[in-house]
């Protein structure tokens, strides 16, 4: 059995963008990153993007101002093995294969070798590893 570094958890994550879509094109526009007050960190936005901003602000680009837009998602990071050789296993499909060779299942248990799988089932190599 791998020696787990990390286990698997949930990550969710939250961004608010300053929204402004086309008059004409309600469904295109520019969206800033920002926080939740609508503040853009213009040090992180590139020449081109502080412009199409400033235009957006000052009435130069024909758009309408939709405010901060909140957009949250989530999703897992899967656990993290340390397999016997030493090398980091990310524990993330039903079979994960260490740079080494070595199998380990989604939980880290090492699996038996690849010559001996299906013996028991009936299944080919490449239905349990998924290789095409």
């Amino acid at each position: 059995m791998s020696i787990l570094v990390t286990h698997s958890k949930r990550v969710h994550c939250v961004e608010y963008g300053l929204s402004f879509g086309w008059r004409e094109h309600p469904d295109a526009g520019y969206s800033f990153d920002c926080d939740e007050n609508g503040v853009v960190d213009r040090s992180k936005l590139y020449p081109e993007a502080i412009e199409n901003l400033n235009k957006c602000l000052d009435g130069t680009f024909d758009v309408i101002a939709e405010g901060v837009v909140k957009r949250e998602w989530s999703y897992r990071e899967p656990a993290v093995g340390k397999c016997s050789c030493g090398a980091q296993v990310f524990l993330n499909h039903f079979t994960n294969t260490c740079e080494c060779g070595r199998d380990y299942d989604s939980s880290g248990n090492l699996l038996g070798p690849r010559s001996q799988w299906g013996i028991e089932t009936g299944e080919h190599p490449a239905d349990i590893a998924r290789i095409p």
